[in-house]
């Protein structure tokens, strides 16, 4: 995937220098190079979650360079429509793996759409680059007794524990604002069970493509020492 990525646009700079010239035949010959190239790039179906992050991050690159034509900016929007369509659609589950080679169960690209994340049976934040809540789900502030506009731009650390964000979620959702997906499970007793959360981070985009932060899933889990122990 890389070295399809590097390939073109090593080809759409010397179309850009042809163009500058006004070479017609290398013009026409790079034309015919970029078609195939950008197909192949696109049309990929990987399972890789590396791969599938190239994917998208071209698609936006390309739609930047090409802003100022319309005809472009509508083809370039076509191509990342289908990449959201392939891999999140109607919030089907990714099936690749996550960074660290576990199966992944949650999309590592999330737009934004807060209806359909509100009708969602887990528990749902959406955290900005600065760390603050930007959305909750009812689901979610009713574990904390709350309203959703009272959890609402509150800092992640005073639900996650000041510990816990500071030794790990940070800089897992640093990862996620970059781009890539991140896991981050724990246990911890309270009133004496023990109470096993994961938190499962993807990058969040808005409709525009624009990114606003990680969406995080937290789930509760088996501890499985217990069931070890039986």
């Amino acid at each position: 995937m890389k070295a399809l990525i590097d390939l073109f646009w090593q080809r759409y700079s010397e179309l850009k220098g042809a163009v500058d010239r006004n070479d017609a035949q290398k013009i026409t010959i790079l034309d015919r190079e970029l078609d195939p190239l950008l197909e192949s790039i696109t049309s990929f179906k990987t399972k890789s979650s590396s791969e599938v992050l190239e994917q998208f991050r071209f698609a936006i690159d390309l739609l930047n360079e090409e802003a100022e034509d319309t005809g472009c900016v509508q083809r370039n929007s076509e191509l990342l429509r289908k990449l959201v369509d392939r891999y999140i659609g109607a919030g089907l589950p990714y099936d690749g793996a996550t960074p660290d080679g576990e199966p992944a169960s949650w999309s590592p690209y999330v737009i934004l759409d807060e209806d359909r994340l509100d009708d969602l049976d887990e528990r749902v934040f959406v955290v900005s680059p600065g760390y603050r809540i930007n959305y909750t789900n009812a689901l979610n502030a009713l574990c904390y007794e709350a309203k959703t506009n009272d959890i609402i731009g509150r800092h992640i650390a005073e639900f996650i524990g000041i510990h816990h964000f500071q030794q790990a979620l940070r800089e897992k959702l640093d990862a996620c604002f970059k781009g890539e997906a991140a896991k981050y499970t724990y246990a911890e007793d309270i009133d004496g069970r023990t109470v096993v959360r994961s938190y499962e981070m993807s990058p969040c985009y808005s409709p525009s493509y624009k990114l606003v932060g990680a969406i995080i899933i937290v789930k509760e889990l088996a501890d499985r020492r217990n069931r070890a122990v039986a």
